[in-house]
């Protein structure tokens, strides 16, 4: 028998009681929850060990819930949804403490800032991105954008946002001044669905319908090709969902989502496909890394959610 390589409850664990597609999933920083957001217009906070108690019902947005995040101190959630609103929810209370309603389309991701709570970024259908301080009552800055936007990310300072969208190219923003577009990194073939920082702020993975993820060198007075590798294995198809992918705590490891039911993780330097996992029955949405163990998490159209044990070959 295999000595087990987490303190889950069983290797394999189903999370099931959203009544419609999981879009989304996350692990709180902390390690102790993991947040799924879903078509049902609603948000679950759940247990990571134990019998995995769905112990937090976050309801107030009137559609799909496309995104859910998680604030560098397990505090508080930033949702996005097709109601035309991002949301910011006090995890403790279950209550949303602020509703992003300014754009005037789908909200299809949501960032905060890696050092503050108070600060986030969503993008919309409406082909703007918007910078959002709690603290006031309206948005900060307003990226505009020539196509619709489907993903947003933070840089490591709060300063640099990157904005992804149906024109496939990646900006890169500075919002201490307005309207300030850096650089753009060019690629991908087709809409970018979903980008993310890596843990140490340096490289940044894209994931696109041209069934590419992409990992960008991002840092300052980078070479002009940015693009330094590319894994392919996950899939899109017709659905045109917006399929999202993770780091792993060390940047060691890139899980995505997939429309062949699969989950998939890589390598993240040698590119090869270190695990192709099995058990959903539709589209996998995303693929979440825990922050302290070797568990992962995925959700899916099949409207399940499976908390899993990796092996660690360290």
């Amino acid at each position: 028998v295999e000595p087990r390589s987490s303190t889950l409850q069983a290797p394999i664990m189903l999370l099931s009681g959203h009544q419609a597609e999981v879009n989304a999933i996350k692990f709180s920083p902390d390690g102790q929850s993991v947040a799924s957001a879903s078509t049902d217009k609603q948000i679950f906070l759940w247990e990571v060990y134990g019998e995995c108690v769905n112990y937090q019902v976050l309801k107030g947005h009137k559609n799909v819930v496309l995104e859910v995040m998680w604030s560098t101190d397990s505090s508080h959630i930033f949702s996005a949804s097709a109601d035309k609103t991002g949301g910011v929810w006090d995890c403790y209370r279950g209550k949303r403490i602020r509703r992003l309603a300014e754009h005037t389309s789908y909200v299809s991701s949501i960032c905060p800032a890696r050092r503050t709570n108070d600060i986030c970024v969503t993008c919309s259908d409406d082909s703007t991105a918007k910078v959002w301080d709690l603290r006031q009552r309206t948005s900060t800055l307003t990226l505009p954008h020539q196509y619709p936007v489907t993903a947003v990310c933070f840089d490591d300072q709060g300063e640099h946002v990157f904005t992804g969208g149906i024109d496939n190219l990646i900006h890169c923003w500075d919002i201490r001044k307005p309207n300030s577009e850096l650089f753009r990194l060019l690629g991908h073939r087709d809409t970018i669905t979903c980008i993310r920082l890596d843990p140490y702020g340096s490289y940044l993975l894209s994931n696109a319908m041209d069934n590419e993820l992409r990992v960008w060198d991002i840092r300052p007075f980078a070479p002009m090709q940015r693009c330094l590798k590319i894994f392919m294995g996950a899939q899109h198809n017709f659905e045109k969902s917006l399929l999202k992918s993770n780091w792993s705590p060390d940047g060691s490891m890139i899980g995505s989502g997939s429309a062949d039911r699969m989950v998939y993780v890589w390598d993240t330097t040698s590119r090869d496909i270190k695990y192709k996992l099995p058990g959903h029955s539709g589209t996998v949405m995303e693929v979440d890394f825990h922050p302290k163990e070797s568990v992962i998490a995925s959700c899916g159209t099949d409207q399940k959610i499976y908390l899993g044990e990796i092996t660690n070959f360290h």
